[in-house]
């Protein structure tokens, strides 16, 4: 009986010539025998005469398993054993012990010893290739489960590490954003409490109590959507999606700037045809984002026109905001989305703001796992785009917006 003889379900999951076997005996003679029969099967066979000899052989050439007899010179084949299992490097090495009319208490102690069978001399051939044979099985499948067990061992390792950078970070940005908002946040407190102190002075006439007054409304305004920013740049992940109308998220996220900009007439431009089909989004978080990306575009356009327009495409509604300010440097791209790193490139502040804009942007965006364009050139202006999903009316429940349909 050969190896091929043996049902597919027990081969090894590596072949014969992949595999090492390590035959040790006192009497070089049944070495020379079980050579020429294990070398028949096809495997490497790994000779040796005594324990000690044996011990070198393992620590050189890593078998994949090891027969060994019980009585051999120097280092029987139960010390042997008794060593290959205590060592971290080979305790998973298969062995099986070979005696020639040993005692019963012999035997327990080579099996205590961590032998995985025990054969009796004179050996049946077929016998020992198919016990070999099923324990090189046996060891691979166990190599295999090891290993991906490792594997997924470092790569839970990885996220967890990931996770903890992450963590690191979020604390990093937590700090700076408690010093901004200390910062950035301090002119309209001052400002709503220059007005209450102007309100609280009896003399004052009507017409400056309603000039405190506007101000405090834009004031409290300006906290209030600071405040939301911070909000939302904490957890952006919480959607409630439903359909939208472009019409609707577009003038919301003018309106939003009009008041960041407390004025009622900005150079934007819309173009947004009727008659789009809704998209699915969170409505409050994307006109957010609309909005920022809007704001950016009158900050740093200094004046000049701010194009915002939507159009139906294969993939959904794309979303363009175009403007024709100073354009983005080539060395403050890679930080565009980074919380607290403002877009400017000078020494000088010349824009208010705390710093989260477009972090809050990617964050909105990549929870609705859609995809944000910036192209930009420095001295023409700036790109942005990115494409939303057309809402499946079939399986929605509610609408919102409808004026265009």
């Amino acid at each position: 009986m050969t190896a091929s003889d043996l049902p597919n379900g027990d081969l090894p999951l590596r072949p014969p010539e992949d595999c090492k076997v390590l035959v040790v005996d006192d009497d070089e003679r049944i070495v020379e025998i079980f050579s020429l029969l294990l070398g028949r099967e096809g495997y490497q066979v790994l000779p040796a005469t005594d324990g000690y000899t044996a011990l070198e052989i393992i620590r050189q050439e890593h078998p994949d398993i090891a027969v060994l007899d019980v009585r051999l010179p120097g280092l029987d084949g139960i010390e042997l054993c008794q060593r290959i299992k205590s060592d971290p490097e080979t305790r998973f090495l298969p062995v099986i012990l070979m005696t020639g009319g040993t005692t019963r208490h012999r035997r327990m102690d080579g099996l205590k010893a961590g032998a995985s069978e025990f054969l009796n001399k004179p050996l049946d051939p077929a016998e020992l290739t198919v016990r070999v044979r099923s324990l090189l099985r046996a060891k691979q499948l166990q190599d295999a489960v090891r290993e991906e067990l490792e594997r997924l061992v470092a790569e839970r390792t990885r996220e967890l590490q990931e996770a903890y950078e992450q963590l690191r970070e979020m604390d990093r940005l937590k700090a700076n954003i408690m010093a901004i908002i200390s910062h950035e946040l301090r002119t309209p407190l001052l400002q709503a409490r220059n007005a209450l102190d102007i309100l609280a002075d009896e003399e004052i006439g009507d017409r400056a109590k309603k000039t405190a007054q506007q101000k405090l409304r834009e004031a409290l305004g300006m906290l209030e959507y600071r405040v939301e920013d911070v909000k939302v740049f904490s957890d952006p992940s919480e959607l409630k999606l439903t359909p939208a109308s472009m019409v609707t998220l577009i003038a919301g996220a003018v309106e939003q700037v009009r008041k960041l900009r407390r004025q009622s007439e900005l150079p934007i431009e819309t173009d947004v045809p009727r008659g789009l089909p809704p998209v699915m989004v969170d409505p409050p978080a994307i006109t957010r984002a609309l909005a920022h990306i809007i704001d950016n575009g009158v900050k740093y356009g200094e004046g000049r026109p701010v194009y915002v327009s939507a159009t139906e495409g294969e993939q959904g509604i794309r979303v363009t905001v175009r403007d024709e300010g100073e354009g983005i440097p080539e060395s403050v791209r890679p930080h565009l989305f980074t919380p607290l790193q403002q877009g400017e490139h000078g020494t000088t502040r010349r824009h208010g703001g705390i710093g989260i804009g477009m972090a809050l942007v990617k964050m909105i965006l990549d929870a609705h796992q859609v995809e944000i364009d910036i192209q930009s050139e420095v001295g023409k202006g700036t790109t942005v785009t990115f494409v939303l999903p057309i809402a499946d009316l079939q399986r929605s429940t509610s609408t919102s917006g409808g004026d265009e349909h």
